[in-house]
């Protein structure tokens, strides 16, 4: 393949990726400028693309968020970082952050921190009730939310149930 792509060229497979896996404007830009693609054609492509409804960012960000959700075990807060540094509008990101069900948000939570404790079983109860609190932030989940869960971990163990 020659080092340039023609205009039309470029429209074509990234009209093609658009069907196969959703895309945000920032990486269809990324493509077209690793592409060697003026800035000029980079902007009407992107237009053309949003005309014809390859790309949309709030489809993006659902269909982002349901994946990071359900399959990496991420929360609300990594979600919506990502998101913002993928260059999409904040009020967008909030929306599809916010779609995700309270409750599923709070069970997903749970099996996380149950997950990792089993593996913190020799450690004393403050420093296990720490790791697990670090581990759901860098997973993206909400102090207060992780302080409730951690709360209701300890109240099953105190009753004899495993964590």
């Amino acid at each position: 393949m020659s080092d340039t792509i023609t205009r039309d060229e470029a429209f074509r497979k990234l009209a093609a990726r658009c069907t196969t896996k959703e895309c945000c404007i920032s990486e269809v830009r990324e493509k077209l400028h690793n592409w060697n693609i003026q800035r000029v054609d980079e902007d009407s492509i992107v237009s053309q693309l949003l005309a014809e409804k390859y790309i949309d960012e709030a489809r993006y960000c659902r269909a982002f968020t349901n994946d990071q959700f359900r399959f990496a075990g991420w929360g609300r807060v990594k979600i919506g970082y990502t998101l913002r540094q993928k260059q999409i509008d904040s009020l967008t990101v909030s929306q599809a952050v916010q779609a995700i069900d309270e409750e599923e948000y709070a069970i997903s939570l749970r099996a996380i921190l149950k997950s990792k404790a089993k593996g913190l079983k020799a450690m004393p109860a403050h420093i296990q009730s720490e790791k697990l609190m670090r581990f759901a932030l860098s997973r993206g989940f909400e102090p207060q939310l992780i302080r409730e869960c951690l709360k209701e971990m300890s109240l099953e163990c105190e009753v004899g149930s495993e964590i």
